[in-house]
């Protein structure tokens, strides 16, 4: 039973032909899929994924060290995920330039502030820094209020 929901909950980020059958979203998230490992190559070195969640999109990179990050959300089951760093919703805890590149994929749309989350990760990007941000184009509401 354990292989079976690993295999299907892989097909909710990662979706095959299976997919089709049991995700809703099976073309956005194929097509994501797609265009975050075709872009993968383009990140090196110290890498922070903000709102990593289970890190659906590890396996593309080939990074020296990968950070995984979210939000510390009382409201939201994380034992499911494999979140290194918990943060506050604010400040990310770590210093200035600290990372090399930063992926930050479906989160910018839970963001009250997205003015303050965009400086963070400026924040601890480095200046020569690359960061592959991707947000939905359309999209049902989706957990909320949280």
């Amino acid at each position: 039973m354990n292989r079976l929901l690993r295999f299907i909950r892989r097909q909710e980020f990662t979706p095959g032909l299976f997919g089709l059958f049991v995700n809703p979203f099976y073309f956005a998230r194929r097509n994501l899929y797609r265009h975050v490992r075709a872009l993968a190559p383009e990140l090196s070195g110290k890498l922070l994924d903000v709102g990593c969640g289970r890190k659906p999109y590890r396996e593309f990179f080939n990074v020296t060290e990968y950070v995984g990050l979210d939000i510390e959300n009382s409201g939201h089951n994380h034992t499911s995920e494999d979140i290194d760093v918990f943060y506050d919703g604010k400040t990310f805890p770590f210093e200035n330039a600290s990372f090399d590149a930063v992926i930050c994929s479906q989160v910018l749309e839970h963001v009250f502030l997205p003015d303050a989350f965009l400086t963070e990760i400026n924040r601890v990007l480095k200046k020569s820094g690359k960061m592959l941000l991707t947000v939905p184009f359309v999209w049902d509401e989706h957990e909320q209020p949280y």
